[in-house]
């Protein structure tokens, strides 16, 4: 890749949050703005437009899966103002609303909490003892399995 295209790619990771345009991306690699739209598109396949909204879209779904941040502060931190405008491109990007996706992925307990989580769950105590796990009640299937939501219906025979 050449290198002018890779600094202003850091450049435009770094400040996410900016919206910069062709003219100053261009000045940033010394090129002139059309020279500079040809060669990026060369070197990534897409216009500089479209690749900076490819990341922003990509950060977006990475901050809403691994931190706590609500959808409004990860909109602000990716660079959008409009909170319609966020979750409208979000939804085209994805398939799944941005404020649907933060409530199917909790993030995990924090690092330092790791081990003891994961060895809670595989019924061990840090103290190299193993836990009894409580038994599941009688026709409620596998433990790890979600119980059948029937919403006050019956299921319909198959």
């Amino acid at each position: 890749m050449d290198p002018r295209i890779a600094d202003v790619i850091r450049r435009m990771e770094d400040s996410l949050d900016a919206a910069p345009r062709v003219p100053s991306l261009a000045a940033l690699a010394r090129l002139s703005p059309s020279r500079f739209a040809h060669l990026f598109r060369q070197e990534t396949g897409m216009p500089p437009g479209r690749y900076l909204h490819t990341m922003r879209m990509q950060r977006a779904r990475v901050l809403l899966e691994r931190t706590f941040l609500n959808v409004r502060e990860v909109m602000v931190r990716v660079g959008f103002r409009d909170p319609s405008h966020f979750a409208r491109d979000f939804r085209r990007f994805h398939g799944v609303a941005p404020s649907a996706l933060r409530g199917a992925a909790t993030p995990g307990p924090a690092p330092a909490q790791l081990l003891d989580h994961l060895l809670a769950a595989d019924g061990h105590s840090t103290n190299g003892q193993t836990t009894e796990r409580p038994a599941a009640a009688e026709g409620a299937g596998n433990a790890h399995e979600p119980a059948a939501r029937t919403n006050g219906h019956r299921p319909k025979p198959r």
